[in-house]
Formats: structure tokens, C-alpha cells, sequence
């Protein structure tokens, strides 16, 4: 690469010798002043079209300019128009190449390219890819993946098209599966990804979508997803769930539920909406208890929690409240405890003893709760 602060410092030598302030010669080249000062800087390089135009104001040659880097000859051969004829009668290396791929415009560039493809190595393309048309990296991939693999088109995929990276994503599905596309899915179309992924889905389940889910459409994962509760339950669902609708996990849970009782939530319950996991709950306790909730508790609302614990404690008193303690309010918790307290005396809080303050107990005992048995 030439060495923009370098040549930035040659710029600003130039200008002071001619009497120019920055703003004069950006006047003259029809370019804001900005540019000539991030050019003073080596921020940025003069496009290889504003050159001449420079030369001339500080009536020097492009040789001094650029400081007679490798790459000037080149430079000035591309500007003269004579660019065929350089190529054939100099050897021209990568090294030289790329030191001027970034002042070149496309056209320039693809040429020089086009002359030299046969030398480059995959991480040499790279380096060059911003400078050349997205024709020749199509070009360039198509060869790369028929002779490597698609993982090797990672780095140059965000300059390639969305028609070769699909054409090579489709390829590399058909021949090595869904996870050979974890390195491009992020520049696949939707189309094709979602294409491949229904596909993978059909041949092998829910499971095979792990690595592709996250580029998948909404639609498209919503749609395996109640295909593989109807045909593998809801435990088929654990790898899709990160990434499937609130409607679809809450649609899919209380099938589930239906079928199978609370337990079979646990593996869907961290993804399911707040109302669906206290409306499964509360059919739970209804018609199994306040037992059948440990496994739900963690995820239940407050409310919900409260809601059942009260009803359980006037059921069946506060030793049915051991299980479900942990996940109780306070003044929940202190409310039936008191409640205990008062009708069977201290003996009785045994079960909930670590979920209560001590200063509770003990303000309970001054106050002459306690009843002798």
C-alpha cells in the first residue's frame, strides 16, 4: 500500500511552496476543503482521476506526489490510458497491485485483476475485494468453491452477490447438509435459507435447524416448529424455542399441557408468555394440587403463586405449603403463617420456618400469640 501519511505530508509540502491554503487548491480541484485536509492527513488518498489535476497545481509530476512509491509507474500508465500495454510488457507483482488497488477506479482495477487472477491466494482476494466489481469476486468464488469449500467464501462474502452466494450456499446444502451454511447464513437471501431449512427439517427434524435458526424467517421457524409438536411433542421443540413466536411457544404449551399434564412444560417454560405459563398453573393446582406446580413455580407470576398458595394453605393447612414456599411472597408467606401461628401455635411453621423472618416469630410470641397446647 503507498503511504498516504507520506505522500499526505508531500501534499501539504506542495501547497505551502505555491502560497495555497487548503481552501484554494480544494477550489481548484472541485473537491471540499475536507478532502485536501484528510489527504494532508494520510486519513485519505486523492482518487487516481484528481492526480493530474493536483500536478499541475503545484506544477510537479505525479512522481513527486506520490514520492516515487512502488506502484507510481502504474499509476501513471492507468492514468495515460495505456493500462493493456503496461500489463503486457511489465511484470507486474501482487505487492505493487495492491499498493494502488485503493486509488484505482473499478474498471481499473477489474483489468489489472483480470491480468494477475491466476496469482492470487483466497486471503490476497480479500485485501482486494473492496476495489474490484462484484462480476469478478463471483467469478473469483464460483472457482474457489468448486476447488475448497464454502466456509473458505466467508470473508469474501459480504462482496459477492446475493444470486452466487445462494447458488453456492444451495450447492454446498446439497452435498454436505444444513451445517455447512453456518458460515455464509449471514448473507444468504431469506428465500434460500428458509428453502434449506424446510428441507433440513423434513430429512432430519427440529434439531437440524440449530445452526440455521437464527437466520431463519419468523414464518418459516414457526412453521417447523408446530409440525414438530404435532409429530415429537413439545420436547422437540428445545433448540427452535429461542427463536419461535410468543404465539406459537403459548399455542404449542397448552396442547401440550392438554395431553400431558404440567410437567411436560419444564423445557418450554423459560419461553413462555407470563399468562399462558399462570393459566396452565392454575388448571394444574385445580386438579392435581399445589405439589404439581414445583416444576412451573419459578416462572409463575407472584400473583398466580399467591393465588394458589392461600387456596392450598385453607385446604389442606400450611404443611402443603412446603413445596411452593420458595416462590411465595412475603406477605403472602407471613399471612398464612400467621394464620398457622395463631390457630396451632409454633410448632405448626416448621414447614415454611426458612422461608420466615425470625423477627416475625419473635414479634408474634411477644404479642402473646402462642397458644399452649
Amino acid at each position: 500500500m503507498f503511504d498516504m501519511i507520506k505522500i499526505g505530508k508531500n501534499i501539504a509540502k506542495l501547497r505551502k511552496e505555491k502560497g495555497m491554503t487548503q481552501m484554494e487548491v480544494a477550489d481548484r480541484m472541485g473537491v471540499s476543503y475536507q478532502a485536501i485536509s484528510n489527504w494532508e492527513r494520510g486519513e485519505t488518498m486523492p482518487d487516481i482521476s484528481k492526480l493530474p489535476d493536483l500536478a499541475n497545481i503545484f506544477e510537479v509530476s505525479i512522481d513527486q506526489i506520490l514520492d516515487n512509491q512502488k506502484g507510481t509507474n502504474m499509476v501513471k500508465t492507468i492514468i495515460n490510458n495505456n493500462t493493456s500495454e503496461f500489463l503486457q510488457k511489465n511484470e507486474v507483482s501482487i505487492e505493487e497491485f495492491s499498493s494502488v488497488a485503493p486509488i484505482l477506479k473499478t474498471e481499473q482495477a477489474d483489468e489489472v485483476f483480470d491480468h494477475l487472477k491466476s496469482k492470487f491466494n483466497m486471503k490476497e482476494i480479500v485485501s482486494l475485494a473492496p476495489f474490484v466489481s462484484t462480476g469478478i469476486i463471483d467469478e473469483y468464488a464460483k472457482r474457489a468453491y468448486e476447488t475448497e469449500s464454502l466456509s473458505e467464501l466467508k470473508s469474501l462474502a459480504p462482496f459477492m452477490s446475493d444470486e452466487v452466494i445462494d447458488e453456492c450456499a444451495r450447492k454446498s446444502f446439497e452435498a454436505e447438509g444444513i451445517d455447512s451454511l453456518k458460515t455464509l447464513a449471514p448473507f444468504m437471501s431469506d428465500e434460500a435459507i428458509d428453502e434449506c431449512a424446510r428441507k433440513a427439517f423434513e430429512a432430519e427434524g427440529p434439531d437440524a435447524l440449530k445452526s440455521i435458526a437464527p437466520f431463519m424467517a419468523d414464518e418459516t421457524i414457526d412453521e417447523c416448529a408446530r409440525k414438530a409438536c404435532e409429530s415429537g411433542g413439545i420436547d422437540s421443540l428445545k433448540s427452535l424455542a429461542p427463536f419461535m413466536s410468543d404465539e406459537v411457544i403459548d399455542e404449542c404449551a397448552r396442547k401440550a399441557y392438554e395431553k400431558e399434564g404440567i410437567d411436560s412444560l419444564k423445557s418450554l417454560a423459560p419461553f413462555m408468555s407470563d399468562e399462558a405459563i399462570d393459566e396452565c398453573a392454575r388448571k394444574a393446582y385445580e386438579k392435581e394440587g399445589i405439589d404439581s406446580l414445583k416444576s412451573l413455580a419459578p416462572f409463575m407470576s407472584d400473583e398466580a403463586i399467591d393465588e394458589c398458595a392461600r387456596k392450598a394453605y385453607e385446604a389442606e393447612g400450611i404443611a402443603a405449603l412446603s413445596s411452593i414456599a420458595p416462590f411465595m411472597s412475603k406477605k403472602a408467606i407471613e399471612e398464612c403463617a400467621r394464620k398457622a401461628f395463631e390457630k396451632g401455635g409454633f410448632g405448626t411453621l416448621k414447614p415454611i420456618a426458612p422461608f420466615l423472618d425470625e423477627d416475625i416469630i419473635e414479634k408474634w410470641i411477644r404479642a402473646g400469640l402462642e397458644h399452649t397446647s
